[in-house]
């Protein structure tokens, strides 16, 4: 007598769909484009023409752009915004200098004074 004999059941795992629909227009049409190195994805409707520049980490795949870019688009998110070097010596006075105080006293000035209001 032998006994019976299970049966394997493998599990299919699907991949990633390399095009996304687009919250704006309805089509499967949304391509996430990344070079490598760079720590920036452009995230583009091919149908409409909506895009944004997404951020992109290492552990990221085209999946989590698409969705940083479905939040910006439907507003949940800002979009990235690159930091703008100032080079030391540049034409034309700074805020600060306008201003005639150093950057950051002014959230304070407005705690002091939101505190004597409290006060008083």
């Amino acid at each position: 007598m032998g006994r019976k004999r299970r049966k394997i059941i493998k599990k299919v795992v699907k991949p990633f769909p390399k095009l996304f629909m687009c919250p704006l227009c309805n089509e499967v049409s949304v391509a996430v484009y990344h070079e490598e190195g760079s720590d920036v994805a452009r995230v583009a409707c091919g149908s409409c023409g909506a895009n944004a520049e997404v951020r992109w980490l290492p552990a990221y795949m085209p999946v989590d752009a698409y969705a940083e870019f479905y939040d910006i688009v439907t507003g949940a998110r800002k979009p990235v915004e690159r930091p703008v070097l100032q080079v030391a010596g540049a034409e034309g006075p700074s805020e600060t200098s306008e201003l005639g105080e150093l950057p950051g006293t002014q959230d304070q000035g407005e705690a002091y004074e939101a505190s004597e209001d409290r006060q008083s």
